[in-house]
């Protein structure tokens, strides 16, 4: 389309929009408004585009909920915007802590939170690949506020700054961002993005030139192997209401314990006394480590079975409220006046039994099951759910569970079908991958002291497990990363001119001063570290490694009873 044809195509829809507005006592100000023409040209065509007979501006830039897009896509006014606004934010963290003092790191890294990362996290995934320096000073503005969070040195490696305070490069968090936008939208068969993407993935170009993060997120929901359940609306409006205020019969106990020797016949007993000639039905559902999800169901008086087989990227949540469906299609299907459907998952029944207008996020599973209740009441067949404790020894959970077992492998493939509350687990799983592979390769570069204690990237910083002291904790991190006020790394540095330790030793680094320099007193700390048949002799980066509490407890009880800061 060119420029002229979309002018006019703009001027006769202002044209259409100021009738209605007209119509509905509304008026719109052209002074407020602008034009911004998308292009890459260098010398773009002039435009006259009329609202009320009013010019409107045309402008370079124009910010859009939120974000600030140019002309040419490049994204450098909306990083410059971002980086002027955490600045300001910059000065909130270093009131808050400087290095031996204040806010504790794991309270300073919710604020970075709160406060910068929330702000480098808004649109800029849209605007990715764009201008470099742009996204450049964005990553400054990260490692400036990680130093602050764990008070470590400048001259500490980004990456390991990064692994210590568990926040992903920017690059990959921007990624994991788009792929939990797609993941979530590509529910809605009808939504707009779709089919956009979809004509792009056609159309990916052969150069080295880096994709979009939204794209790349289309692509990798393209690989995955089973088909998406999708639906015109969410599943709470798509169910009627009777359904939602329907309130089902559930037994969370039934007086049995897991340590019970005598459990299945007193379960038998109980069950049969509170359900007398009921049919009972046993669901369960299983996944092993690298497989699909199994669930089993079992129909006790006809020794009926049914195995069926979810995709990998299903939960076992999923499973068991799908097992929860199946019984309620076999009650229909059966016509079965009285049954009883037990099942070993507490959340699967928490969330039938939970308000419909409550639950978040919408199961498209529970509302089905719901459903088919209503079903259920308007042919006056009774339905009620137990929980019933798992791996006790109940005949019926036995074989519902060696029904799931087998159904990962043989079971029946139909619906074989993901839902979205399962895809949304996926995006995380890929940026803790990704994020591991981009260890590996720059952790044996730059960040090798850190990379020997961490190899792989942690789920939670450790500092958030312990309740140390600032100057404890900031001690310790500048100790893992191997960057301190030492002379040693202060001689690399090229600050001081000697390695030499106050003490007279010609070589201070962190294995001198915890266990051989004269200043300090280590009778305590060899003690704890024997008590805890810790083998000497040993040295500091086998203490930090693998992450005891217990040993860094102890390095921490040093470093405050000798008043250590480095």
């Amino acid at each position: 389309m060119s420029v002229s044809t979309a002018e006019r195509y703009v001027s006769s829809s202002l044209s259409l929009l100021k009738i209605w507005m007209d119509a509905n006592g509304l008026d719109l100000s052209p002074s407020k408004s602008t034009v911004v023409l998308f292009t890459k040209s260098r010398t773009p065509c002039s435009l006259n585009i009329t609202y009320d007979g009013n010019i409107l501006p045309i402008r370079n830039q124009v910010k859009f909920l939120g974000a600030i897009l140019d002309s040419k896509l490049t994204g450098q006014p909306h990083c410059e915007f971002v980086v002027s606004k955490c600045e300001r934010n910059l000065n909130m963290l270093r009131c808050l802590g400087g290095v031996w003092w204040g806010a504790h790191p794991a309270t300073l890294r919710l604020v970075y939170n709160a406060v910068i990362r929330s702000v480098l996290d808004f649109g800029t995934f849209f605007l990715d690949p764009g201008n470099v320096a742009g996204f450049r000073k964005l990553d400054l503005i990260q490692s400036r506020a990680l130093r602050i969070v764990s008070g470590a040195m400048k001259s500490s490696p980004v990456n390991a700054l990064q692994i210590e305070c568990c926040d992903p490069p920017l690059n990959l968090r921007r990624q994991y961002l788009s792929d939990r936008f797609i993941f979530r939208i590509v529910q809605f068969h009808n939504h707009p993005l779709i089919s956009k993407l979809e004509f792009l993935s056609k159309k990916v170009p052969s150069s080295h030139k880096p994709l979009p993060c939204l794209l790349k997120s289309f692509l990798k929901f393209k690989q995955l192997q089973a088909p998406t359940h999708s639906f015109q609306v969410l599943p709470l409006f798509g169910a009627s209401y009777d359904s939602l205020l329907l309130s089902p019969v559930i037994c969370f106990s039934l007086g049995i314990e897991k340590s019970d020797f005598n459990a299945n016949e007193n379960f038998n007993c109980n069950a049969n006394s509170k359900w007398p000639n009921w049919h009972q039905i046993y669901t369960d559902a299983s996944k092993h480590s690298s497989g699909c999800v199994g669930v089993g169901v079992y129909h006790k008086q006809y020794n009926i079975v049914q195995k069926i087989k979810l995709p990998p990227e299903s939960s076992v949540f999923t499973g068991e409220c799908f097992g929860l469906l199946k019984a309620l299609e076999y009650v229909l299907s059966f016509k079965l006046k009285k049954t009883v459907v037990f099942t070993d998952s507490l959340s699967a029944l928490q969330s039938l039994a939970k308000f419909s207008l409550k639950l978040n996020p919408f199961f498209h599973v529970i509302f089905e099951c719901k459903r088919k209740l209503l079903h259920c009441q308007s042919h006056n067949y009774l339905v009620s759910f137990c929980w019933v404790p798992s791996h006790c020894g109940i005949s019926g959970n036995v074989k519902a569970d060696s029904l799931a077992n087998s159904a990962t492998v043989t079971g029946d493939v139909y619906p074989y079908k993901n839902f979205g509350h399962d895809l949304a687990a996926l995006p995380g799983i890929c940026l803790h991958k990704s994020w591991n592979m981009c260890w590996e390769e720059s952790g044996r570069i730059k960040g090798r002291f850190l990379y020997a204690i961490q190899s792989s990237v942690p789920r939670k910083p450790w500092f958030a497990k312990l309740s140390f002291g600032k100057t404890a904790t900031s001690t310790i991190i500048r100790m893992r990363l191997g960057h301190n006020s030492l002379p040693v790394h202060l001689h690399k540095l090229g600050i001081v001119t000697s390695t030499a330790c106050e003490c007279g030793e010609s070589y201070c680094d962190l294995n001198h001063i915890f266990f051989s320099c004269s200043l300090y007193d280590h009778s305590s700390l060899y003690t704890s570290l024997v008590s805890l048949s810790v083998p000497l002799p040993t040295n500091i980066s086998l203490l930090l490694r693998d992450f005891n509490p217990l040993v860094y407890s102890i390095l921490s009880r040093f470093i405050l009873n000798n008043n250590i800061k480095l």
